[in-house]
């Protein structure tokens, strides 16, 4: 039964805040995404403008931040360096390590939608997501993939899915840290 305040109007649950606030920092991740892969170098600006007001609005776990978007980079970076990527300006871009911060931002914000889904659903979502993330990055020519389309798909989608089962475990850590402390 819903919680009615003392008027007798019903509160939103916080249930529903969360969901709303998912959907709003969903939206704003997209046009962060859209910038950062298809403006790459051209809105850095706004890029870190965007991270530093989320920063601000949002009480963000800056350890899990830092850890989660370290471990993205050097996922990515190893890519890179084993020739999965190419970047068209032939070095790893600062605009991709800003979308590690974006993105475990935008998980962190987002945890309490996030863990009331079954984690063994959120993996695979995680590891199709990041493949169509990074596909999308090549339709956009952010990324080249020297090694054929099927072999880096392929390659993505395994790190994807490894990378979001260490995702979810350190976003459980942290939020169980943060609430004992």
């Amino acid at each position: 039964m819903p919680s009615t305040n003392k008027t007798g109007a019903d509160k939103p649950s916080s249930d529903r805040k969360d969901k709303l606030q998912f959907l709003m920092v969903t939206c704003g991740f997209n046009v962060y995404w859209i910038l950062a892969v298809w403006g790459q170098y051209r809105f850095i600006y706004l890029l870190v403008l965007m991270l530093i007001m989320s920063w601000w609005f949002f009480s963000v776990n800056w350890r899990f931040v830092l850890s989660a978007s370290l471990i993205g980079i050097v996922m990515d970076a190893t890519l890179y360096h084993t020739g999965f990527y190419l970047f068209p300006d032939g070095g790893f871009p600062l605009w991709l390590i800003l979308m590690w911060f974006g993105f475990t931002s935008f998980m962190w914000i987002s945890r309490k939608v996030i863990q009331s889904y079954s984690a063994n659903v959120l993996i695979v979502l995680g590891s199709v997501g990041g493949m169509l993330s990074y596909i999308g990055g090549n339709r956009l020519e952010a990324v080249e993939w020297p090694l054929g389309w099927v072999n880096t798909a392929l390659m993505v989608a395994l790190c994807w899915l490894a990378l979001s089962y260490i995702l979810l475990t350190l976003l459980s850590m942290f939020s169980a840290s943060q609430r004992s402390s």
